[in-house]
C-alpha cells in the first residue's frame, strides 16, 4: 500500500486520525459499550473494533459523532448483520470446500 508521506510521517508519530481517536475519551467510551454488547467482560473482536475505526475517527474529528451508546450500537448491528452474512455463506458451502 502506497501512502502520502504526510500520512506516513502521521502513521509513525501516532498522529494519525485513528491514532488520535484511540486516544480519545470518546473511543474509550464506545470500546466500554462495545463490551457490553458483546457479552459483558468478553473482549471483543479485532474485526469489531475494526468496524469503528473504519468511520468514527473521522466523525468525531469533525464534531458529528454520535453519543458514545448510540455509536456503538450502530457499529455492532453493523458487525451483527456481517457476521450473520458469514455464517449464511459457510453453511451455503459444499462439505469439501471449507
Amino acid at each position: 500500500m502506497d501512502l502520502h508521506p504526510q500520512d506516513y510521517d502521521d502513521l509513525t508519530r501516532g498522529q494519525s486520525m485513528v491514532e488520535v481517536w484511540r486516544r480519545s475519551d470518546h473511543a474509550a467510551a464506545v470500546a466500554a459499550e462495545l463490551m457490553k454488547l458483546h457479552g459483558g467482560t468478553v473482549p471483543m473482536s479485532e474485526l469489531l473494533w475494526a468496524g469503528a475505526e473504519a468511520f468514527l475517527p473521522r466523525q468525531w474529528q469533525a464534531g458529528r459523532a454520535a453519543e458514545p451508546v448510540v455509536a456503538a450500537t450502530e457499529v455492532y448491528e453493523r458487525w451483527r448483520r456481517l457476521h450473520e452474512r458469514r455464517q449464511q455463506r459457510r453453511q451455503q458451502q459444499p462439505e469439501g470446500l471449507s
